[in-house]
């Protein structure tokens, strides 16, 4: 009996112990401001834990980074606390609602770590850039990626929709390989999934886009790839869904299949994929596509393929972009192919995602090749819009765009890493 009261008390001694080592950070809130309030970096570092980071900056150095940013600070006039809460991991997040000198009102952070030490000073928030390429790179580490799949596909007005998942619901997303990421439509993005304090600039094969913010935390499937936690640019497109009324959630561009080798059968509607090693080898059994009836080399530039086509003998590299429903050609080269151009009556405009070219001749390209492959004729949009965006150095070295009229007269198998486009 005595054992146990004993071990009782003992409890009770450790219990009121660590009940007294609690910190009550809220009574370093004066400290803090009136460190920041007389530009005291020296103070203000001494209350900082050292792997702390500032606003939702990357980690700096701080004893360079606080000075600097203290002496830019506009002192604070009054404060209160308006949040106080506890993390899961026992963190503490203290936000305050400031009046500044200058009038303007502010709502700094301070994140403290369980010793009382400040973890995220939240005062400086900056604006840091988007990379789409390197967000869905980063996505596809962690994605899964079968081996071998065969992705179903609607053709709408000649373009490709593919059925996919995203956030949750189903629908479809458009094939483009004139993206070389994922761009979502604005509509399908939850408000607490953009980033306002991400800028980014893109551009398309047509140019550049407009109005496009950054989100993070999104979830796509495609097929039996699934990406979670991607960040992606968001644009305001055009409301569009299928016939059936499915939505369209946004373009899929070629760099989501960055680790297969694809092969687009517009016969069947079907996407098939199959993944690569390194080298551009198969990791599995080739799929059955039937007889191969030519292969070509092909290059890559940014993330548009090009594979020259040749009238009376003499090439012009041109680039395949599914997401374009017709052919388009420079008007530049309207004078030296004209014994190859049958054109028609009227004009068309050109929708982009970087807006519309009006007025553009329509015409169909007859007696074209690859390499020895005779190519039926083509319906092709004659323009002098600029094509492939860039310029010097990043310009695209096309002469046009090779669409749906290209596309769909063979089954065409393209390998990024060996440079080769197959035919059957």
């Amino acid at each position: 009996m005595k054992k146990t009261m004993y071990t009782l008390l003992a409890l009770s001694l450790i219990g009121n112990l660590a009940l007294a080592q609690q910190i009550d950070n809220s009574r370093s809130i004066d400290r803090i401001v009136a460190a920041m309030n007389k530009k005291d970096a020296a103070a203000l570092l001494g209350m900082m834990a050292d792997s702390a980071t500032i606003g939702n900056l990357p980690k700096m150095n701080n004893q360079a980074a606080v000075p600097d940013i203290l002496n830019k600070f506009s002192t604070i006039s009054s404060f209160q606390v308006i949040d106080r809460h506890k993390l899961a991991n026992g963190d503490e997040q203290i936000q305050l609602e400031v009046t500044y000198q200058d009038g303007k009102p502010g709502k700094p952070s301070f994140l403290f770590n369980r010793a009382g030490k400040i973890i995220n000073l939240g005062i400086v928030k900056g604006r840091m850039k988007g990379n789409p390429e390197k967000a869905l790179a980063d996505a596809l580490e962690s994605a899964e990626q079968p081996v071998t799949m065969v992705v179903p596909f609607k053709l709408v007005n000649g373009l490709v929709y593919l059925e996919s998942t995203f956030n949750g619901t189903k629908g479809y997303f458009q094939f483009d390989s004139g993206a070389p990421v994922v761009i979502l439509r604005k509509k399908f993005v939850p408000t607490e999934q953009i980033r306002a304090d991400v800028s980014v600039d893109f551009a398309g094969i047509g140019g550049q886009m407009q109005q496009v913010v950054w989100s993070a935390g999104n979830r796509i499937q495609i097929g039996g790839i699934a990406l979670q936690g991607l960040e992606a640019p968001v644009a305001e497109m055009e409301d569009m869904q299928l016939e059936d009324g499915s939505p369209i959630f946004g373009l899929l561009g070629i760099g989501i299949l960055k680790n297969y080798q694809f092969t687009l059968d517009y016969g069947r509607q079907e996407l098939l994929l199959e993944k690569l090693d390194d080298r551009g080898d198969l990791l599995s059994k080739a799929v059955d596509k039937g007889p191969l009836l030519a292969q070509y080399p092909l290059r890559l530039k940014r993330h548009i393929p090009i594979v020259d086509i040749t009238f009376g003998g003499k090439a012009y590299p041109m680039g395949i972009d599914c997401g374009a429903n017709a052919n388009v050609l420079k008007k530049t080269l309207e004078t030296e192919l004209k014994s190859y151009i049958d054109f028609e009556e009227g004009e068309v405009d050109i929708k982009g995602v970087n807006g519309i070219s009006q007025g553009n001749r329509i015409a169909f390209l007859t007696h074209a090749k690859v390499g020895e492959l005779d190519l039926q004729d083509m319906y092709t949009v004659i323009t002098d819009q600029a094509i492939g965006g860039g310029t010097g150095p990043d310009a695209l070295p096309i002469e046009g765009l090779l669409g749906t009229p290209f596309l769909n007269q063979y089954k065409m198998t393209v390998n990024f890493p060996k440079n080769m486009i197959s035919f059957y």
